[in-house]
């Protein structure tokens, strides 16, 4: 991996935006791109150590980006190679990483975040004695210095992210702004006080749910289910029915229905005793199952991924009950977050505490970027985001032949 010697004084990057006094880098340090998967791998001892001392987000933890590179990377339809930046000091210790990669799309080099669209939330890693914004600052001199893309495109930024201060100032808003709801189970000394959160009315609905389960199926069970062939068929059943769910209503997730995406989560299951616990919860009413949801753990939060049920059901809200499960089993386990994550939907303020501000970024490295970013970024997405939810479901399920979406 060729080396970046950034120079003491603050970057050009830095200056463009305008803050005086901006922290430098130590004396010594330097940068660096890994390229590959084998470059990634070669991080993974300095990455874990790098994430386990400082806050990081699943998402931008060692172990799910190495997953994914291996499951996902140049099987997804798209043109895409890491580039995780990486700095340390002058005696070598890992102190930032900002895991991205490179991908062509409308003749332009993207620069997005690493695993995205996978990836809920962008963030970088840095050590609680540095700078993320002058590490960040710098890292921009060498893509720019080295060529290495167009356009700089992260989407899901929370507001309460290390890289969020530097992106707010020096990069563009892609007028996407989300909110990220999260339940604080800090809140819940036990089972009773988290009980006592809910209304008499949430109480009556959640008994009438598991009453018209049991009436229809059978007793009503709730259980998390061990790596294997069972957990595997059940998580194949889920995203069946979320993907048939999504039909039904003119959306359709291209995630969501790509193939590598089950295997990644699959790997994922299978590896259980990293730093990275992925668990898959199943509600089952006279032994048939119900509905679903996958999640990850890292840091005491708990990142609820995917959440699916039986579509002959819904009328019957089987999520409900699913969710106010899936809660309790991550207090009982001691997750002191519950994180229901983007995209915000109302159903979602029920089963939260607090939601925090998302947006996308992006900069244009070059002319290119800087043209492609205002007007498609800028300009034309946010407008056809906007249109393309407004359209009722069956208006939607016309334009699919067209858009092929």
């Amino acid at each position: 991996m060729p080396v970046y010697n950034p120079a003491p004084p603050p970057s050009p990057a830095a200056a463009a935006l305008g803050q005086t006094g901006q922290p430098s880098l130590p004396a010594g340090a330097q940068l660096a791109a890994a390229r590959s998967v084998a470059d990634l791998s070669a991080l993974a001892r300095d990455w874990q150590g790098l994430e386990a001392a400082n806050p990081a987000s699943v998402f931008q933890s060692y172990d799910w980006a190495q997953a994914w590179a291996e499951t996902v990377m140049g099987r997804d339809g798209e043109n895409c190679e890491p580039l995780i930046l990486h700095g340390r000091t002058a005696d070598g210790r890992l102190v930032f990483l900002w895991p991205l990669m490179r991908c062509r799309s409308r003749g332009i080099t993207l620069l997005r975040w690493f695993s995205e669209p996978y990836a809920q939330y962008g963030d970088v890693l840095c050590a609680a004695d540095q700078s993320a914004a002058a590490w960040m600052a710098a890292s921009l001199s060498l893509l720019r210095h080295q060529r290495l893309g167009d356009l700089v495109y992260l989407r899901h930024v929370r507001a309460d992210s290390q890289a969020h201060p530097f992106l707010s100032v020096g990069f563009s808003s892609g007028h996407l702004k989300e909110g990220a709801p999260r339940l604080d189970l800090r809140l819940y000394a036990d089972e009773a006080a988290y009980e006592a959160r809910y209304t008499g009315q949430q109480r009556k609905r959640r008994k009438k749910i598991r009453k018209a389960l049991e009436d229809a199926l059978g007793p009503v069970q709730f259980s998390r289910l061990a790596a294997g062939p069972e957990a595997d068929a059940a998580l194949d059943q889920a995203i069946a029915e979320k993907n048939a769910w999504l039909e039904e209503r003119g959306r359709q997730n291209r995630i969501m229905n790509a193939p590598p995406h089950t295997a990644f989560l699959k790997r994922l299951l299978a590896r259980q005793g990293s730093t990275l616990e992925t668990v898959l919860s199943a509600l089952t009413a006279g032994g048939k199952p119900v509905s679903w949801e996958l999640g990850f753990r890292h840091q005491g939060s708990h990142y609820a991924y995917l959440t699916s049920h039986m579509n002959a059901l819904t009328d019957l809200s089987p999520g409900r009950l699913h969710m106010d499960q899936s809660q309790r089993l991550c207090l009982a386990d001691g997750q002191t977050v519950f994180d229901l994550m983007v995209p915000y939907d109302p159903h979602k303020e029920s089963w939260s505490s607090v939601t925090t501000p998302v947006d996308d970024f992006y900069l244009g490295l070059n002319a290119r970027g800087q043209a492609f970013g205002s007007l498609y970024l800028g300009l034309l997405r946010p407008l056809l985001r906007r249109a393309y939810y407004a359209m009722p479901a069956n208006l939607l399920r016309r334009l699919k032949p067209i858009t092929g979406h």
